[in-house]
């Protein structure tokens, strides 16, 4: 299954009271805000920006974009300055969700559509993103690692020009190969956690920082944690790729089918006609043999007959009846592969899906 297949298949997930379900699965406690719920959750759909910023239309003046705040600049070096320091406590931060929640302010912006899906991201939502999208966890030909912490492109053209940290917490400009294949991700996965976001405490990354550097365990070897955590990002994105070479593989293969059965449609429908009438003679001569079967068995039970004269009366029967049942087999068979003697994978199954589906079709436009 693609990766945009399965996000569609979770958008509609409900997450229970006080829970968040997380991409991988596993569900975390969620701890109430003290102030009162908001009557309305903002959602963060993607929409056309209106500040005219990313979309200038006519003779609108863009709006004036306010200053980063010194903490919010504050913060967002904090973040990127441990990078690679969050991305090795990953399985701590996945199993609380204040630390999931955490919120990092940078913000991220597509043409078109402005701010719009990217507001307000998370630790979380940072490290789910990173896990399951090819390029966001990068590793150049010289073995560097980097982390993409910064999407700004456009989604009609690809044209991006984005920003990542490297190990060694210098940054540097990336431009992705797949660039949508990126932004949308991230936006849906920002969405997923909007009403969360909203509701649930959520500690700030300094405090993040500081239960992680409380429990630091000086056996662990984090270098190595974050070897692990890149080789299973190669194994992630390596396995999905799998699954969307099967899945064009099979659209292939299906249109590939349909045309050949096509093609030679009037073979089809000539012996497809031949079998029905062959089908309905054997099914009509089994039901009779069958019929006699069961007035042998009535027969032996009451008495009128012993179980020898049984047995050589119901042998003949059961006989007929496997070899009617082998030559409607046969006639499948053999017809299938007459009619495609290069094609193996052509079954009988799929040509009679074909005729009963025209011929419904056809019924309907009757």
């Amino acid at each position: 299954m693609s990766l945009f297949t399965e996000f569609e298949k979770r958008e509609q997930e409900v997450f229970p009271q006080n829970k968040i379900i997380l991409w991988d699965g596993r569900m975390l406690d969620c701890y109430p805000l003290a102030a009162q719920a908001p009557d309305k959750i903002d959602e963060d759909h993607l929409e056309l920006d209106k500040t005219g910023q990313y979309l200038n239309v006519g003779t609108i003046k863009p709006q004036p974009v306010p200053p980063k705040s010194e903490e919010a600049e504050e913060q967002e070096q904090l973040f990127i300055k441990n990078a690679f320091y969050l991305l090795a406590h990953k399985e701590r931060i996945m199993s609380d969700s204040r630390m999931f929640l955490c919120r990092i302010p940078i913000q991220s912006g597509l043409a078109y559509t402005g701010i719009s899906g990217f507001r307000n991201p998370t630790l979380g939502i940072y490290l789910e993103w990173w896990s399951i999208v090819e390029e966001a966890m990068r590793t150049d030909s010289t073995g560097r690692k980097s982390l993409v912490y910064r999407l700004a492109g456009s989604p009609l053209s690809g044209i991006n020009k984005c920003a990542a940290v490297r190990e060694d917490g210098e940054t540097e400009i990336v431009y992705l190969s797949s660039f949508y294949a990126h932004s949308g991700p991230f936006t849906r996965i920002n969405n997923r956690y909007a009403e969360a976001k909203q509701l649930y405490q959520a500690y700030t990354l300094q405090e993040v920082l500081d239960i992680l550097n409380q429990e630091e365990d000086n056996n662990i070897d984090y270098a190595h944690t974050i070897e692990m955590q890149y080789m299973t990002h190669e194994i992630e994105v390596s396995n999905m790729r799998i699954e969307q070479i099967k899945e064009e593989r099979d659209m292939w293969y299906n249109k590939y089918t349909d045309t050949l059965i096509r093609y030679n449609e009037d073979k089809i429908r000539k012996f497809y006609a031949e079998y029905e009438t062959l089908k309905t003679s054997a099914t009509m001569e089994i039901e009779q043999l069958k019929e006699q079967k069961r007035d042998l068995k009535a027969e032996l039970k009451s008495g009128q007959i012993d179980n020898l004269t049984y047995q050589k009366k119901l042998m003949p029967l059961t006989k007929r009846i496997r070899e009617l049942e082998t030559e409607i087999n046969c006639f499948k068979f053999i017809n299938v592969l007459e009619t495609f003697p290069d094609e193996r994978d052509i079954s009988f199954s799929l040509i009679e899906h074909f005729v009963l589906n025209t011929r419904k079709n056809n019924d309907e436009d009757k």
